[in-house]
């Protein structure tokens, strides 16, 4: 991985040549591009963050703290604040890593010689772009898209900021396309460089499909017909089957803090898992309250300590005041997250747990709510919901060290806690929003979306949304000063550039 990360910084120098040397610049004998391999595994290890420390300020301080999984005495996220340090991570990130990688393999695949495995290779780009896009767009809402990227390429240095509305119809056409492609199998150049799917066509076509219902399912509110017509597509041009569909991440074991090898979920909170970082009651109570097995895999009291009656989540807004609703101290009381628990601290968990970015579960969870809503899926809710927590409980076999779920505790769960017709939606946002769980990004927009789990808003003085749980990340401080015109007009146009303001598919 590091051989990849120099490799693209020599790429970035190598386009400050100036006029009239060109030719004595280019070596004959060496390519004057990287390899699509290694731009392609560059993209999709950046579209989840590069290393632990972004993670830490741009998810797990900000993201897991407003949609309830983790908090910190410390987190912005818990009392409502806004903090540049924090909520411009993901953006300032990405911009110039995953975006700028995509795209540049696209624009390089769109303008290389037709070749056996071009189209395929092109066709996986496309959706790796629409991944990252889409996760940018559902966190600030109205992004540089169509100009994003293209600095090197058109000389572009201040993009545009299109609107959320306009991304979602062109991001769901590149999928239409893609999947047009990948449909009829055929070969890719990728291989093992494919961390996802090793350049599998059949996995990538399930993986387009299913991440068209996943916008798709977004435009409920906003878009209904629309929504249900894209849902349409998605499930004709065939979805995952199971979870050996699954799209993730997969990381290697790490030699240093902050490895970008290493999950950077996994180093955020190993780092910090004995300073304060908890989880909260919300998660924990809707596992706890209904036996649920994952309980004892993502949370640990103490060193070890897997025993779910022993775990306790940390309040929503813990501490909200300055001298805090609870003595500090009282925060070792509180369950730390885990993923298979070895050991404490820096060894709390293994560095190279997988990391879902969409799951077969997801899938099924979203194939019930077509159901429930439209009649589609063959109509049947309740063997698309039951499918889907049985599939969510048994993914975790994915993850190092986690004891595997059995068929039988699967079947006394979904007896203790069956399927209610009258509250379908409510049970589906509730168990999507457990499924997700470490990917808070996908959790905080499917609770916008539905409203479910009712998570508790916290009213803290050092907050600046009046106690209403934030919908958005306000745009960068960089951004501001860099792209000032731009960033104007797209508040403008969006109506407001605030963590309360909602996007083109959040409405009310």
């Amino acid at each position: 991985m590091k051989k990849i990360l120099i490799l693209l910084a020599l790429v970035v120098a190598f386009g400050s040549c100036d006029e009239g040397f060109e030719e004595m610049n280019v070596n004959p004998t060496k390519p004057t591009q990287l390899d699509p391999k290694l731009k392609l595994t560059y993209a999709q290890l950046a579209t989840n963050g590069q290393d632990g420390i972004r993670y830490l300020f741009g998810n797990l301080i900000y993201v897991h703290s407003v949609t309830q999984y983790i908090s910190t005495l410390w987190a912005d996220g818990v009392y409502y604040t806004e903090n540049d340090s924090r909520t411009s991570q993901v953006f300032d990130f990405s911009y110039p890593t995953a975006v700028k990688t995509v795209v540049d393999l696209v624009n390089q695949l769109e303008n290389t010689e037709d070749s056996s495995t071009r189209d395929v290779d092109l066709a996986i780009a496309q959706v790796q772009k629409v991944l990252i896009f889409s996760r940018l767009t559902d966190l600030y809402g109205d992004i540089p898209y169509s100009e994003a990227g293209r600095g090197f390429i058109d000389g572009i240095r201040f993009p545009k900021y299109d609107k959320q509305s306009e991304i979602y119809a062109d991001m769901l056409a590149k999928l239409e396309a893609a999947a047009a492609v990948l449909k009829n199998g055929g070969a890719s150049s990728y291989g093992s460089a494919d961390i996802f799917f090793n350049g599998d066509a059949t996995k990538w076509n399930k993986f387009t499909n299913s991440l068209m219902l996943r916008l798709a399912m977004r435009m409920v509110k906003v878009d209904n017909a629309g929504a249900e017509a894209w849902a349409t597509k998605a499930i004709n041009g065939g979805l995952m089957e199971s979870n050996a569909d699954i799209a993730y991440l997969k990381y290697d074991a790490i030699s240093a803090k902050w490895d970008i090898q290493g999950n950077p979920f996994i180093q955020s909170i190993a780092t910090r898992a004995n300073t304060q970082v908890r989880m909260v009651s919300t998660f924990v109570d809707e596992m706890k309250d209904k036996g649920d097995p994952r309980l004892s895999i993502w949370c640990s009291l103490v060193d070890g300590d897997t025993n779910p009656a022993n775990q306790m989540g940390m309040p929503p807004g813990f501490g909200t005041t300055d001298v805090g609703a609870l003595p500090n101290t009282d925060i070792f009381a509180y369950s730390m997250p885990s993923i298979a628990v070895v050991g404490t601290g820096d060894n709390r968990s293994n560095y190279n747990q997988p990391f879902i970015l969409q799951s077969y579960a997801e899938v099924e969870f979203m194939l019930a709510e077509a159901a429930e809503r439209w009649g589609l899926a063959g109509g049947d809710v309740q063997g698309h919901y039951e499918t889907a927590v049985r599939a969510a409980m048994k993914q975790l076999s994915l993850f190092n060290n986690a004891a595997p779920i059995t068929d039988g505790q699967v079947d006394t769960y979904l007896l203790a806690n069956p399927f209610v017709a009258s509250d379908a939606l409510e049970m589906i946002g509730d168990q999507y929003w457990l499924t997700v769980f470490p990917n808070a990004i996908e959790g905080w927009q499917n609770w916008k979306r539905t409203g479910f789990p009712a998570l508790v808003p916290v009213d803290s003085p050092r907050g600046v949304t009046g106690g209403v749980i934030p919908r958005r990340l306000p745009y960068t401080n960089a951004e501001k000063l860099n792209n000032t015109a731009n960033v104007e007009a797209a508040s403008a146009q969006q109506g407001g550039d605030l963590l309360t303001t909602r996007m083109w598919w959040d409405i009310n």
